[in-house]
């Protein structure tokens, strides 16, 4: 049976108009039905509750993070105590990130955030004033800091803060520096402030 040239067009036609339905209603039957994704595409760990930096009472020497709305991307590693070997290798692995960002690197801010009072050795603070003259340094108290920093404090863990305030990604120091660096190429080309 021979389909005619006139009813080929309207199955084409019926097939377009068709198909974005379709979609949309798998999409929606998929959605309703609790489907989601195994995987992320983002190296760190995505915080169910961003942690806001208004509520860390952080104190900071210098930085954008002495404002509650720093306008910058802000990495913000924490440490108890004096500086340890994963926290020298997070230190170094971050300034690296900050020079291979290249022209972007004006719109990323570092942080070293001490918990409790500045337990850094005398000989730390000289290390890092000398070999990290941009890095800003800062206490927190212990009672102020969020659940997911005190679980994997012995990781040294590193939070990326969006330009708002917000700490959204979690990273331990084990993470290859290349994948906290995708990472933020991904939210700079992505993001409209910072």
């Amino acid at each position: 049976m021979k389909i005619s040239k006139q009813n080929s067009g309207r199955v084409i036609a019926s097939l377009i108009f068709l198909t974005p339905i379709i979609v949309l209603i798998s999409s929606s039957a998929l959605f309703y039905s609790g489907y989601t994704p195994d995987g992320t595409v983002n190296k760190g760990t995505l915080l169910s509750e961003p942690i806001q930096l208004s509520e860390l009472r952080l104190e900071v020497k210098s930085g954008p993070l002495q404002d509650e709305f720093p306008g910058k991307w802000s990495i913000v590693q924490f440490v108890s105590g004096d500086c340890q070997e994963k926290c020298w290798e997070t230190l170094y692995s971050s300034r690296q990130i900050n020079i291979r960002l290249a022209k972007d690197s004006s719109r990323v801010v570092r942080y070293l955030i001490n918990i409790g009072k500045n337990n850094l050795s005398t000989e730390s603070a000289e290390i890092i004033s000398e070999e990290y003259p941009l890095l800003n340094i800062g206490n927190i108290e212990s009672n102020f800091v969020p659940a997911p920093i005190s679980e994997r404090l012995k990781d040294s863990p590193y939070i990326l803060f969006d330009p708002l305030g917000n700490g959204i990604l979690i990273y331990d120091s084990s993470l290859p520096s290349g994948e906290l660096l995708k990472d933020i190429k991904k939210v700079l080309q992505n993001s409209k402030i910072g």
